[in-house]
């Protein structure tokens, strides 16, 4: 009976993290699995056989992306499977528009506020976890959970800077 329910929250907790990916363009999606990876670009460049140039066409700002014959090994090369999961997500929400929040600097401020809050929650179940000095797996769901609070709120902010970035890039607008 534990189990399943162990099995049901993992399930929640992945479809949760899957959700997180509905607001990324594709681009962003690349960029995290790059990101997640943990490796430097000329590695990921030679393991997939790419130029410079396509390199920075691929993790760039325009729609320019792997051939679909690629993907399997992109997700080998940099060791997950979020360009797929984002698939995933795109088709099961397709002609929903994902929901953009307009970045300003008060917007940004309020946001990063909230993820550090997200952050302290983390940390206060993962200080009451340790305080036995050992761990359990209702512990380690509950730090799960909140971590996946801090996955949710990450996404959604880099999928709303991604947005104002490229709004940017379009009316030639040039930030520092």
């Amino acid at each position: 009976m534990a189990m399943q329910q162990h099995e049901r929250e993992m399930y929640v907790s992945m479809d949760k993290a899957r959700q997180s990916l509905v607001g990324l363009d594709a681009v962003d999606a690349f960029k995290l699995a790059w990101e997640c990876s943990g490796k430097q670009m000329p590695e990921i460049m030679r393991e997939m056989g790419w130029t410079e140039y396509h390199a920075k066409r691929v993790f760039g700002t325009e729609r320019y992306f792997p051939t679909f014959e690629d993907l399997p090994q992109f997700c080998n090369v940099v060791g997950n499977t979020i360009i797929i999961q984002w698939l995933q997500v795109q088709a099961m929400n397709y002609g929903i528009a994902p929901k953009h929040v307009d970045v300003d600097c008060a917007e940004l401020v309020k946001r990063m506020a909230e993820l550090f809050g997200e952050m302290s929650d983390v940390g206060q179940e993962a200080s009451a976890a340790i305080q036995d000095g050992k761990l359990e797996p209702k512990e380690l769901r509950r730090i799960i959970r909140e971590l996946n609070d801090v996955v949710d709120r990450s996404m959604a902010l880099i999928g709303d800077l991604r947005v104002l970035e490229r709004t940017m890039k379009e009316e030639g607008v040039r930030h520092g």
